[in-house]
């Protein structure tokens, strides 16, 4: 265990999480970002074209641009994945996956979402054979092929416009009869000569031994189904992985974080923020947003004054 203990931890690194590595450094606190990844599920999406001051930016390329903004006021990174935390005294101690622990006056939850499971036989053995969950990250992998997306709300429309650039033929298997994203996407689907829509079914089965070769899905109305593919892409919305933190947070029945409007946990000293918290719109700009909120809640409960000071200056 190193000897420094940080102002701040900040687990996660998407839009929420950056961003509080921007304002946490900006109030000179010694600041820690502990994550697996850059950007989470933003830097996974093709184009972004409703962050302000973008009329269109790269997923990955608005995350480069936060993580490069963090650096600028000397956020300290580490790639990996935190295992516990646990809070004695004052003190929090933050564990990761290779066993190194830190330890910080403060901690902001930040870690986002984990892509939902069909749980259906053969996904689980196929991951990285076909099996995939994130179209922009190994979309490049299916030039000339047919795939599969499975979903329906706006990373699964995103994921099958994205593809369709790419793959040879791209099937949209959604289990209702319309779909539930923004409509400006729901055209691009519909206007696209190779995807094509199949309404009211649900997946059975993904076939394969060392690779995928087929989808088998079941029709609301009973018939079987069978697509010949080479990808499966799983686009059915994200679920909340925090049973870790144990009594350290009050959840949700979605298991997301429940915080105030302030981004404080029932836990003095901890805060969340972004998609992992029961806001209810998830989106990068309400992640940053949220992001910001719990730095500035953060350096409040460190430097212990009850109205900070605004973060502008003449020049």
């Amino acid at each position: 265990m190193t000897d420094t203990i940080y102002d701040v931890i900040i687990i996660g690194a998407g839009p929420a999480g950056l961003t509080s590595a921007i304002y946490t450094t900006r109030r000179a606190l010694k600041t820690l970002v502990i994550s697996k990844d850059i950007g989470g599920q933003a830097a996974w999406t093709d184009i972004i074209e409703n962050y302000p001051g973008f009329e269109e930016v790269g997923g990955l390329e608005l995350m480069q641009k936060f993580q490069n903004q963090a650096k600028k006021s000397d956020t300290e990174f580490l790639m990996t994945e935190v295992s516990s935390l646990t809070k004695d005294g004052d003190i929090f101690e933050v564990k990761t996956l290779n066993e190194k622990e830190f330890k910080a006056k403060a901690v902001i939850l930040n870690f986002g979402l984990t892509p939902r499971n069909l749980e259906v036989p053969g996904e689980k053995q196929l991951i990285g054979k076909g099996v995939a969950y994130c179209a922009t990250c190994d979309g490049p992998l299916y030039k000339g092929k047919d795939v599969v997306v499975v979903g329906g709300g706006n990373s699964a429309l995103d994921a099958a416009e994205y593809l369709s650039n790419i793959a040879n033929q791209v099937y949209l298997l959604h289990r209702r009869d319309t779909f539930r994203g923004e409509q400006v996407l729901i055209k691009e689907v519909k206007d696209a000569k190779n995807i094509e829509i199949i309404y009211n079914a649900n997946t059975s089965e993904i076939k394969g031994e060392n690779k995928v070769t087929a989808l088998v899905y079941k029709t609301n109305d009973g018939e079987t189904g069978e697509l010949k593919v080479d990808g499966v892409f799983v686009e059915i919305g994200h679920i909340a992985k925090t049973t870790w933190l144990g009594e350290l947070v009050e959840y949700t029945d979605r298991k997301e974080i429940i915080i105030s409007r302030d981004c404080e946990t029932k836990t003095p000293g901890l805060f969340a923020a972004g998609d992992v918290t029961d806001i209810t719109y998830k989106q990068v700009v309400i992640s940053a947003g949220e992001g910001a909120k719990a730095a500035l809640q953060a350096a409040r409960f460190l430097q212990g004054t009850k109205v900070l000071a605004p973060d502008w200056k003449k020049k």
